[in-house]
């Protein structure tokens, strides 16, 4: 789950110890809770394309 080079340049701290907490709230961020890894992870590439979708999933990692 640990992608440090997403991370890193969102800005945001990642390691094995938050990685699960991580994986949840970006899930949830990007409407996508209960579902699995590779459809969250698609989902996020898809926002991590676009300026807008990718300064808002880095604010509400950081809240």
């Amino acid at each position: 789950m640990i992608r440090k080079g997403i991370f890193f340049e969102l800005g945001i701290f990642a390691s094995e110890e938050n990685a699960d907490d991580l994986e949840s709230k970006i899930a949830s961020i990007v409407g996508l809770s209960g579902h699995g890894c590779d459809e969250v992870w698609t989902e996020v590439s898809a926002w991590l394309e676009n300026k807008r979708l990718k300064e808002v999933l880095k604010q509400k990692l950081l809240e």
